[in-house]
């Protein structure tokens, strides 16, 4: 049974038609404009944004068909509209200069993932600052040796490791597999994108203290972090914290009075959180801001997008409003920090 779906991994992008080409340099011209405001809130920040948490595609769609089978709500695979030049042309009508994007590898789909971020980084220089995401299941995990190999055959192209986050087979945070990539950021200067849940401060403490010169970006969604973060932080300067997808209700996680069918899709969302949006700003705001402007320098925006209809123009409008008005409540001085200089800091140097 693996083999063979190591076989259709292989060949997935002649099965579907797809070549690589889809992911080449052609001249583009983006029919995308910025999505008009729907909503009143003022201070609202027009500036740039850097987007610290998105899940990338998958180049392979055995990958995104297996994904689906283990478990995942979604998990879509670039082809038919949804390429770079979609997702670039999302970006700029959104204000969006730069993104953290986690390519998911498997074993057998790795080569086709480092060859989506050359080309993108060939086609869109700048744009992405990758990261390297071990597949979610044990069997399908690229070795330690082998993303060594890969690294060093790459030098300077990923920027971070993750989301690390315990699913399925793997684990807490402190498994075996996750410590493996904790040493290969310290040896490769990379940062870790890590979701631990409520219940692994203390371990989330261990690994500080074991790898006090790795930087951990951190987000969560679980009350139980957002209530121990800020003491962590506290403790260990090397502690970074993102906003995304929680703070919009995206996933409809950390709060019982929003809580929806995260498979029911795009619609429900939308109607969500067009009907709650003031409540749940003020809600987000109360709670986050003095955390913030408490570590100025640690916090930082994004928006958690993953399924396929995440890549959708009116929804991401809608989380590019909520997020720039979010911002707005923020002191001028703390802003730009969390809109994206926190997060054009923290990449700098990385990978080097």
């Amino acid at each position: 049974m693996f083999k063979l779906i190591a076989s259709l991994i292989v060949a997935a992008p002649l099965l579907l038609g797809w070549s690589w080409g889809n992911f080449a340099p052609k001249a583009e011209t983006c029919s995308f404009s910025a999505k008009p405001r729907e909503f009143n809130s003022e201070p609202y920040y027009t500036g740039p944004l850097i987007d610290a948490h998105i899940h990338m595609p998958v180049s392979s769609g055995i990958v995104s068909m297996v994904g689906k089978r283990a478990g995942f709500n979604d998990m879509p695979a670039f082809g038919g509209s949804l390429t770079t030049g979609h997702l670039n042309c999302l970006f700029k009508s959104e204000g969006i200069t730069k993104v953290f994007g986690f390519f998911l590898a498997t074993k057998w789909s790795s080569g086709f993932e480092v060859a989506t971020v050359k080309k993108m980084a060939k086609s869109y220089p700048g744009l992405i600052a990758p990261f390297w995401m071990p597949a979610p299941i044990s069997f399908f995990q690229v070795s330690p040796g082998e993303v060594r190999k890969i690294l060093d055959k790459n030098k300077g192209l990923f920027k971070g490791i993750g989301e690390l986050k315990s699913f399925g087979d793997l684990g807490d945070i402190d498994n075996p597999g996750f410590l493996e990539m904790y040493k290969i950021a310290d040896d490769y200067n990379l940062i870790v994108m890590l979701h631990p849940y409520g219940n692994h401060k203390q371990a989330v403490e261990k690994i500080l203290k074991d790898y006090p010169k790795v930087k951990f970006l951190m987000h969560g969604g679980e009350k139980e972090i957002e209530e121990w973060i800020t003491g962590i932080m506290k403790n260990y300067g090397n502690v970074y914290y993102s906003l995304d997808g929680d703070i919009a209700m995206l996933y409809g996680w950390g709060n019982p009075k929003y809580q929806f069918t995260i498979s029911s899709g795009k619609q429900e969302v939308l109607a969500h959180l067009r009907e709650n949006f003031n409540s749940i700003l003020e809600e987000k705001t109360s709670f986050w801001k003095p955390k913030i402007e408490a570590y100025p320098d640690r916090f930082m925006w994004g928006t958690d997008r993953w399924y396929s209809w995440h890549w959708d123009q009116e929804l991401g409008g809608l989380l590019e409003e909520y997020g720039r008005s979010f911002i707005g409540q923020l002191a001028p001085s703390v802003r730009e920090k969390f809109a994206y200089k926190n997060a054009e800091n923290l990449i700098a140097g990385a990978g080097k």
